[in-house]
């Protein structure tokens, strides 16, 4: 590979992508994708990549550097205590069943319908979480961690397919059905490593042999481009972990409501221009 301006303009997009991915990843539990995804189209393009395979080959290399972000972002949370541990053993089967499933279609289904229930459900979930209840006398009940561990099944297909790590989606279904916030966030980080492992395996099944593939690809997953954001993305979580329990659970609900909020406009956004 030859060095040109257009190169050098990858590298450091890829890298300020994964800065803030990272720090995502570990302050409020999303596996970094939602970020990830738009710069890797640009690259792709930049890089002149066939138009068929940029969006599958941005949502594979996505999953495939949330292995290494959620590992960093998990191993930070458990180092605090922010990891539901009974909900991650519930949710772990699930969640990889879900992913390795929504990772193997999403090569030759179209996203479209999906994007569309996921950005309406985002903002309906973003404004509850932006907004404080006032109900008084509200009865706190013991969380039915069963029950939302087989939740996670139907999060792992979607995000495995939209390319996320599932905290855009794990952590407002944590977090309304009863878990405390910072183990919502911690927990799906954890997570998030159980959404990617099976999910890139999907992306490369499906992607295997695909002509219209550019060189140093394994399926639709490109792993220079990876390599680069993990790069990134490993250094910085922790400190995000850091950020996260430093604010208080109102505050860190509201931060994350208003990035879910923002996410699911520009989904919407997107689908209809």
């Amino acid at each position: 590979m030859e060095f040109s301006w257009e190169l050098a303009e990858s590298i450091l997009i890829l890298l300020l992508a994964g800065s803030l991915a990272g720090i995502m990843a570990g302050m409020l539990g999303i596996g970094g994708g939602i970020i990830l995804v738009p710069p890797l189209v640009f690259v792709f393009d930049l890089m002149q990549v066939s138009e068929v395979v940029i969006p599958h080959l941005a949502i594979g290399t996505s999953l495939a550097t949330i292995i290494a972000t959620s590992l960093s972002s998990a191993k930070a949370h458990l180092k605090r205590g922010s990891v539901d541990e009974q909900l991650l053993k519930y949710s772990i089967i699930p969640t990889s069943l879900g992913a390795g499933f929504g990772g193997l279609v999403a090569g030759s289904l179209s996203g479209g319908v999906l994007a569309l229930i996921f950005g309406f459900m985002a903002v309906v979930v973003s404004v509850r979480m932006i907004i404080p209840s006032n109900a008084p006398n509200e009865i706190v009940r013991e969380p039915n961690r069963s029950f939302i561990g087989n939740l996670t099944g139907l999060t792992g297909i979607i995000s495995a397919m939209m390319g996320i790590g599932g905290g855009a989606m794990n952590v407002p279904l944590m977090s309304t059905m009863g878990i405390k916030m910072h183990q919502a966030v911690g927990t799906s980080a954890s997570l998030g490593f159980v959404i990617a492992l099976p999910g890139s395996v999907g992306f490369i099944v499906s992607g295997w042999d695909n002509p219209n593939l550019p060189e140093f690809t394994f399926g639709f997953i490109h792993w220079n481009a990876a390599l680069c954001i993990c790069l990134m993305t490993v250094i910085l979580a922790p400190l995000g972990a850091k950020i996260s329990h430093r604010l208080d659970t109102k505050k860190l609900k509201q931060v994350f409501g208003i990035f879910l909020l923002i996410v699911a406009m520009r989904t919407l956004w997107r689908l209809w221009s």
